[in-house]
């Protein structure tokens, strides 16, 4: 564990050393930019538990409301900046039962960077290695469904050996499927390579002995897009030793696109007294992006695959499938997007009712 911190702390310190032994540039050559940034996105879900159908108006559940800063100072030699990002997301995991799920104003994003031909140095709270890459997906109806969410997230199962039309007391949508598994923002450091024959590296510093580092690949052949990854995560402390995984994906000319990504977290032994098996995410797309349909932008569908093992208790098992549609308004920086989703969720102890239903959303990016 001490050699693992050592050596992400070293490699980290190369990359500063690396990026701030540059040559001088004056005032003169120093190009200033300040710009503010984000998008608004906004679902309205219809929702059957089985027992009964609800509404809700939310904001966007895979990819929240958010405004961002950004200030950075360039000139031949390197690059310098700042990034600030607060999450403004109003009524998130709203369930069926609730008039209302949270208003959020938290910090996403607050960090310092460095880079010039060498790499990148990133310093504070942002997604270091192990957040920043945990799958791939191809398509691009991004909006609708993401390996780390899903529109119905704050729903709840309702049991089926309860009393009809009562609220389910147990799990949601989003405790049944965890998360991504991925090591999460956090504050900390990381170095990122430049990009060489399509591979890059990236290796970070997070609290005391945590670290995690990440190799992807992007590629073009003849038209035919590749992405790859692999990303490990190490929790110093905490009731899960690490997560780990990869994914990889192709696109090809005509637009048609698929991907598939795999992802576990190993269990602490002495947190694990259950002795539970480790959970387990796997993650599958099949997407079409085309052109030309419409004057308006690119339109993109999609089916993708959830299936998450052991979230909870050895023997739970999480299914979902969802058929997306994304329309893109490109001249007016925003994308309109809907589906439809069957969830199913069985564990050792709980016979629940299947989940079905459709949402629809905008997202107004500026």
């Amino acid at each position: 564990m001490t050699n693992f911190r050592m050596m992400l702390l070293s490699t980290a310190a190369i990359g500063i050393t690396s990026i701030v032994a540059v040559s001088s540039a004056s005032a003169a050559d120093v190009e200033k930019k300040f710009a503010w940034s984000g998008h608004v996105n906004r679902q309205i879900v219809v929702v059957d538990d089985g027992e009964e159908t609800a509404v809700s108006h939310q904001d966007g559940q895979t990819s929240g409301s958010r405004a961002r800063m950004k200030a950075s100072a360039s000139s031949d030699a390197m690059t310098l900046g700042a990034v600030i990002e607060v999450n403004t997301a109003a009524n998130t995991n709203p369930s069926q039962n609730a008039t209302g799920g949270n208003s959020a104003f938290s910090l996403r994003h607050s960090y310092v960077h460095a880079s010039n031909s060498m790499g990148k140095v990133d310093m504070g709270l942002t997604a270091h290695a192990g957040e920043s890459f945990v799958g791939v997906s191809m398509h691009g109806a991004g909006s609708a469904e993401a390996i780390s969410g899903t529109a119905f997230d704050g729903v709840k199962f309702m049991n089926s050996d309860a009393t009809a039309g009562s609220q389910a007391a147990g799990e949601t949508v989003s405790g049944a499927h965890g998360s991504d598994m991925s090591g999460g923002r956090g504050n900390g450091v990381s170095y990122t390579t430049p990009k060489m024959s399509g591979f890059k590296g990236k290796v970070s510093h997070t609290q005391d002995a945590s670290g995690s580092y990440e190799v992807t690949y992007g590629g073009d052949f003849n038209g035919m897009a590749v992405k790859a990854g692999y990303s490990y995560a190490n929790s110093a402390g905490g009731t899960n030793e690490n997560s780990e995984g990869g994914g990889v994906g192709i696109k090809l000319p005509t637009g048609l696109n698929a991907s598939l990504s795999y992802r576990t977290i190993s269990l602490e032994s002495d947190a694990n007294t259950a002795n539970n098996d480790d959970p387990e995410l796997y993650y599958a797309t099949v997407g079409y992006d085309m052109s030309g349909v419409s004057d308006f932008g690119k339109t993109s569908i999609a089916v993708t695959y959830r299936d998450v093992e052991n979230e909870n208790l050895t023997g739970d098992d999480f299914e979902m499938v969802s058929f997306l549609l994304s329309q893109s308004l490109s001249d007016y920086g925003t994308s309109v997007y809907g589906g439809y989703s069957n969830i199913r969720y069985d564990t050792t102890l709980s016979d629940f009712d299947d989940i079905n239903g459709f949402f629809m959303g905008a997202k107004v990016v500026f």
